[in-house]
């Protein structure tokens, strides 16, 4: 009852700062008038189109995190990831950032006591490297398209990000090693149980395009939301400011983004000349499509209340025997 109690907690406040931020956006310098005709005219088409999209970026998210997870010993049905996946999506309606939620789902993963700093691995690799892809993209879009106007530590850590990622991830483990006492658990673990990590390139390369491809995808369709509006800017421009505006909203200061996501598209919008209250309308869409998709992963939640353990290969193996 007290773990409930703290959810619902958590619930409002975040609710309350979203509020609190979405007020400093809206009735700042906004027309609200205006702001509610752009929003009321907007082509629920597209909305549809980019709410589809969104949904579908999530489907490729548990694609990548079975392909990280099978390496540590997982396996099951797309299906069960799915369902493991998308109650995880659910939980995060109601914890700060995406903390419930990724318990949530690695738990269901494991199946028990004896895998569950595994199953935690799993969903903190597929967290880390989409986190990666998503900067790797951001960076990338600023580097090839210089003509759009962009703060310079932004324009810096373009340049400096992705190599240091890169380096972290190919001497991060020897350090680990080196630093720390053999009988340590988290040399253990990088030298023992998450070895096949470092080992598969293959593995790392296909799982960052397809992180990368997911963040595109998710860009997409706020250029979608964009067309629903008839934003006149480049979608090239969305593959700079999106990402960036994404990386705040992962802080756990509001609600699914709400407020964050809002306040950063006026920032980057309104510097190309594209009107407040659009930008504002673009946010809300936005936020709007990214809460929907939480409730719709609640069908999946109600539906399956607790979704079966995901046997490992050990408990496979046993069986069979």
């Amino acid at each position: 009852m007290h773990r409930v109690t703290e959810l619902f907690e958590s619930f409002w406040f975040k609710c309350v700062l979203s509020v609190g931020l979405l007020s400093l956006v809206l009735l700042r310098k906004t027309d609200l008038p205006e702001l509610g005709t752009a929003v009321a005219r907007a082509r629920m088409v597209w909305v549809l189109v980019a709410f589809v999209g969104y949904l579908g970026s999530q489907v490729l998210s548990v694609v990548r995190w079975r392909m990280l997870a099978r390496p540590l010993g997982f396996t099951a049905s797309f299906g069960r990831y799915f369902v493991c996946y998308f109650s995880g999506m659910y939980m995060n309606l109601f914890a700060p950032s995406t903390v419930a939620g990724d318990i949530g789902r690695a738990l269901f993963l494991a199946g028990g006591e004896k895998r569950k700093t595994l199953a935690f691995t799993s969903v903190i690799a597929d967290r880390a490297l989409g986190f990666v892809a998503l900067v790797w993209v951001g960076a990338i879009a600023i580097l090839v398209q210089p003509a759009y106007p962009v703060p310079r530590l932004l324009y810096y850590g373009a340049w400096i990000v992705p190599p240091g990622t890169l380096l972290g991830w190919l001497w991060g483990p020897q350090l680990v090693v080196q630093l720390l006492p053999p009988a340590n658990k988290w040399r253990v673990l990088v030298e023992q149980e998450i070895a096949a990590y470092w080992n598969d390139w293959p593995l790392l390369i296909r799982t960052t395009v397809l992180a990368m491809f997911f963040h595109v995808v998710q860009v997409a369709t706020q250029v979608v939301l964009g067309w629903a509006l008839n934003i006149q800017a480049p979608a090239s421009f969305f593959l700079i400011f999106v990402p960036v505006v994404n990386i705040l909203g992962m802080l756990p200061i509001s609600f699914s983004g709400v407020g964050v996501r809002e306040g950063g598209y006026v920032v980057a919008l309104t510097s190309i000349g594209v009107d407040r209250e659009l930008a504002v309308a673009l946010g809300l869409l936005g936020s709007a499509v990214a809460l929907a998709t939480g409730v719709a992963s609640g069908l999946v939640f109600v539906i399956n209340k607790t979704p079966a353990p995901i046997p490992d290969r050990g408990e496979i193996a046993t069986s069979d025997s």
